[in-house]
């Protein structure tokens, strides 16, 4: 087991975190690693970081894992072992065909555990259509990426075009809240008192005027996310 193994796992959302995705790429690549008797040394982990613009290439997880690839500190006949390709670009064909061409020239081998393709220098030079199957997997995840980012858009235009019946957003000011119709935001009167207790407060730093009432210290009024 002296071939070394490197897994990268990628999702877009942080939502995925509450879901299967990282459990079921960290533990298929895992076995796949013992099956093949490969010793896996380590993981790259772009968690919410979105491949479809080249994000996770540029600035993630992934473009480390590349620099090193670009300065040969990861060996030669060293295994990137994936889900899916889609989980290392979702650019456009191009973009996405230049990382995947230059961590193969570079003598790494790409795994991916969803169609169990195994990708090498040697095999795409004596089966082209290798290079076609890896090009049809980029192509798709590109066209799904793209599709969603229209539907993403359409639904926001015709949010904006109902913005005067409909609010866009449940997020607003702390001492705000959403009407159950979504029409408007309403005074949530126990935080708006702790606001303008806040600025009383300001202006008792400015002036001899003391500040009228109390601060309340037993309820936590302020949002801690989303």
């Amino acid at each position: 087991m002296n071939v070394k193994a490197y897994s990268y796992v990628r999702f877009s959302t942080p939502d995925q975190m509450r879901g299967d995705s990282l459990r079921r790429q960290t533990e298929a690549t895992a076995n796949w690693c013992k099956l093949n008797k490969l010793k896996l040394v380590e993981s790259y982990r772009d968690l919410g970081v979105s491949a479809f613009k080249g994000k996770n290439a540029e600035v993630g997880k992934l473009a480390e894992f590349l620099a090193l690839v670009r300065k040969g500190r990861i060996e030669k006949g060293s295994y990137l072992i994936v889900e899916s390709l889609d989980r290392v670009s979702r650019n456009e064909i191009l973009e996405a065909l230049e990382i995947f061409t230059g961590i193969i020239k570079a003598g790494v081998v790409i795994v991916t555990l969803s169609d169990g393709q195994v990708y090498d220098r040697e095999k795409i030079n004596q089966n082209p259509m290798q290079l076609m199957i890896s090009l049809t997997v980029m192509t798709r995840a590109h066209e799904e990426s793209k599709i969603k980012a229209q539907r993403l858009s359409h639904a926001w235009d015709s949010k904006r075009s109902n913005a005067d019946k409909e609010k866009l957003t449940s997020r607003c000011v702390a001492w705000l809240k959403l009407s159950p119709d979504r029409t408007k935001f309403e005074i949530i009167p126990e935080r708006a008192a702790v606001v303008r207790r806040i600025f009383e407060m300001a202006k008792f730093r400015r002036s001899d005027e003391p500040p009228s009432g109390t601060f309340p210290t037993s309820k936590r009024f302020w949002r801690t996310g989303p």
